[in-house]
């Protein structure tokens, strides 16, 4: 075992692939298949799923690349010379549409000012959906609402909580968040999403009878129908510069107002881990009280 071995190995975990890690490291697909033959040959276990298009580690590979890093860093340190730039690759991630109109940029442009060379690639979706794509592998990690039931493979860490308002157009009826909600035709976030289903539960607990006029499933068109006065509605305050219209005034959803947690969903065994990682500390960076004046 060489260590250009070991640094193909670390790309292909890094990259998702055999193809764009050869593209990241300059050698044809073909080399990187003969080497990962050869290191397994070598070490006498399978490192990947051929089966699976691309081909996916195996619970043996996913071990082998931490002690892989950790020799890559030991070689690095006594010979500067033969460095190479392991701190880019591609990061699979998905993403809940609140956070990518909020928090999520600002995240992602303080991994680019600080030099993270991470290519994002970004999916979109409702916590639900997202939690079963980090959990079937087709993503690494998912900006999402804390779900409702908790995963053994999967971790929840948490970055920042949003207390939940209730917004109308300014001329709507009713100075209280029951009053708004009573007296106004109210625009439902959609049902399937976690925060609605949450802002629901509280409505059934508290006994808020609302009458509903239509449904709608991004924050920023529930949020364009009451700046028009077609009805009042329940939506994360997500703390973003210019996030209501002039002609919408907010009211705490409850006394305390309801909250809703947001964090970055990962599995506990990713070889992407260490890029979730400087996401994650991103993301609780710019999320900070100061960060967000």
């Amino acid at each position: 075992m060489d260590v250009k071995t070991l640094y193909t190995l670390v790309a292909i975990a890094d990259h998702g692939s055999f193809a764009e890690a050869g593209k990241a490291i300059g050698l044809s697909l073909s080399a990187v298949s003969m080497q990962m033959r050869a290191l397994e040959d070598e070490l006498g276990i399978v490192l990947f799923d051929r089966t699976r298009r691309p081909p996916v580690l195996t619970a043996s590979g996913v071990n082998l690349i931490d002690r892989a890093r950790d020799l890559i860093a030991h070689w690095e340190s006594l010979s500067d010379s033969l460095k190479r730039d392991a701190a880019s690759g591609v990061l699979k991630l998905g993403a809940v549409h609140t956070s990518v109109s909020g928090v999520l940029p600002l995240a992602l442009r303080h991994l680019q000012k600080h030099g993270q060379g991470i290519e994002i690639r970004l999916t979109t979706g409702l916590t639900h959906e997202l939690e079963m794509a980090v959990f079937h592998g087709q993503l690494d990690a998912a900006v999402v609402t804390e779900p409702e039931v908790s995963r053994g493979d999967l971790a929840f860490h948490a970055f920042f909580e949003e207390p939940m308002v209730v917004i109308a157009h300014k001329d709507a009826a009713g100075d209280t968040d029951q009053a708004l909600l009573r007296d106004n035709p109210y625009v439902r976030f959609n049902r399937m999403a976690r925060v609605g289903r949450m802002v629901h539960a509280e409505m059934e607990r508290r006994g808020l009878p609302v009458a509903s006029s239509m449904e709608i499933d991004s924050v920023e068109g529930v949020i364009a129908m009451v700046a028009n006065g077609l009805g009042v509605s329940v939506v994360p305050n997500r703390g973003v510069a210019n996030e209501f219209p002039a002609t919408i005034r907010t009211v705490p959803f409850g006394d305390p107002p309801l909250m809703r947690k947001l964090g970055l969903l990962m599995p506990r065994d990713n070889p992407r881990a260490h890029f979730s990682q400087r996401l994650l500390q991103a993301l609780r960076t710019v999320s900070a009280p100061k960060a967000r004046k």
